[in-house]
């Protein structure tokens, strides 16, 4: 979940700035989590929320300085207005919250916003690390100079794992597979955390993210799968989610995993092109 850079704390990966904060919304901004990775109109947003008057806000998160955050912030207002989705939840009558979070803003950001028709909020976090271990969010936003804290971690629970060595599957009485605790978690991790939204499965509960999130598994591996998924709105009826791996994970491994834990899924396709249908019945 967290590696340290230069001295510093930070999130692995801008997924789990995503799945801290998804997960916080209400202790940090006393917002209700609506939405993730919400796709409108060819855009992604990273998050949907409520504030206390149903109105919708639009967050986008950092994991570095972005200097293209207000446009993209701004891609994303127009999708929504054009689609108006969730109308059942959103009060549409109230202009739209567009909030930007990230470790600092560069020069050109605040310039796109200055001259900017719509308004922006910025917020910017850093991670903190106390004398008991704990590392804490620490989020200011840059307008109101208000402070927010939240703990994220314990180094206690930060964990070195060494996924070089092979994870494999067991073979049951009855012929057929099960998983090893060790091999679950990992795809679990690196599938269900990161992608679940993308795969259109229910996500995992939060402590168990949390759990996954502790296990240190490295935010950087090199074996790419691609997940087909029922896409009814596409022309070939469905779409590819690219998934990131440890390279001991084995390809049967990985098919054999997909079919029994991805609802959704149609096929696979392997780092080398090879494509493995999974068949649902209707």
């Amino acid at each position: 979940m967290l590696k340290k850079v230069d001295g510093s704390w930070r999130f692995a990966s801008e997924n789990n700035l995503e799945d801290f904060t998804w997960s916080k919304l209400n202790n940090l901004f006393r917002l209700s989590p609506l939405k993730r990775q919400y796709r409108v109109y060819g855009d992604v947003c990273d998050i949907l929320a409520l504030d206390e008057n149903d109105r919708l806000v639009i967050i986008e998160l950092k994991n570095a300085q972005d200097r293209y955050i207000v446009q993209q912030l701004t891609r994303y207002y127009h999708s929504v207005l054009e689609e108006k989705p969730l109308q059942q939840h959103i009060n549409y009558q109230l202009p739209i919250r567009m909030i930007a979070i990230a470790p600092s803003f560069h020069y050109h950001s605040w310039v796109d916003r200055e001259y900017h028709k719509l308004k922006f909020e910025f917020i910017s976090y850093t991670l903190i690390q106390q004398q008991n271990d704990d590392i804490y969010i620490q989020l200011t936003d840059l307008d109101t100079k208000k402070v927010a804290t939240e703990k994220v971690t314990n180094l206690s629970s930060v964990k070195k794992v060494n996924l070089s060595q092979p994870y494999d599957m067991a073979t049951t009485e009855i012929g057929g597979f099960t998983f090893t605790k060790a091999l679950d978690d990992i795809l679990s991790d690196y599938v269900l955390v990161k992608n679940a939204h993308k795969l259109g499965i229910p996500e995992l509960e939060l402590s168990e993210i949390e759990r996954l999130n502790n296990q240190g598994y490295p935010s950087k591996v090199s074996k790419v799968f691609k997940i087909r998924v029922e896409e009814n709105r596409a022309k070939n009826g469905y779409r590819e989610v690219s998934i990131r791996v440890p390279s001991s994970i084995r390809v049967g491994t990985f098919v054999i995993w997909v079919d029994k834990r991805i609802s959704t899924a149609v096929g696979v396709i392997s780092p080398t092109n090879g494509k493995y249908h999974i068949y649902r019945s209707k």
